[in-house]
């Protein structure tokens, strides 16, 4: 009885062992090998174009030549403060073409405009209001072919068309030319005067009008 028993036992042991690792290699799983995501190719972001250094303190206005040829050119606000009734401006712009490029200045109008009606209470290619600084530079001829007192004729003409009057007056002026020129002769400063406070109206009135 004890072989039969030892013999029993033997027998459901080695039936067991196998059955586990017959359940072993059923539940044994072969590891996947990793799939990695598609990456998707993306262009570089291209850079914004840049067209020079963008300004705000600019504006444009009709340039006119003696020859009567008009050219759109952009004057520069250089100096801007805003006090309780008007604006002072320094004013970076070209008026004469016809010399030189050798002598082709620039002027710098000083000009103060009213905030109330936008009109010129006081412009100057030299001192300013206070009669204390530079502010102008006067940039043209001061003596036209004909001999004539370009300089001292411009003030005139500014004191008695610009100074005071009404945007309305001055964006009435036309330019000026030849027979019909009574204030210069052939310069044409205050034809460009004219055209430059046209445009620095429009920039006052988008600011404090």
């Amino acid at each position: 009885m004890k072989k039969i028993g030892i013999l029993l036992f033997l027998t459901f042991f080695v039936i067991g062992i196998s059955s586990c690792d017959n359940a072993a290699e059923e539940t044994e799983t072969v590891p996947e090998e990793p799939v990695e995501a598609p990456v998707e190719e993306t262009a570089p972001a291209e850079e914004e174009p840049q067209d020079g250094i963008l300004v705000e303190n600019a504006f444009w206005y009709t340039h006119v030549n003696g020859h009567k040829e008009e050219t759109e050119k952009v004057g520069y606000v250089l100096f801007e403060y805003e006090q309780l009734e008007n604006v002072k401006y320094q004013v970076g712009y070209i008026a004469c073409t016809c010399r030189g490029p050798q002598v082709n200045y620039w002027s710098v109008a000083y000009v103060e405009l009213s905030k109330e009606d936008g009109s010129v209470s006081f412009i100057s290619w030299d001192e300013d209001s206070t009669g204390h600084y530079t502010a102008g530079m006067y940039g043209d001829s001061y003596v036209t072919w004909e001999g004539v007192e370009a300089h001292d004729l411009l003030h005139a003409f500014v004191k008695e068309n610009i100074v005071g009057k009404p945007q309305e007056y001055v964006n009435d002026l036309k330019a000026m030319h030849g027979d019909v020129d009574e204030y210069t002769g052939a310069t044409v400063t205050p034809n460009n005067v004219v055209r430059m406070l046209q445009g620095l109206f429009t920039y006052h009135n988008e600011r404090y009008m």
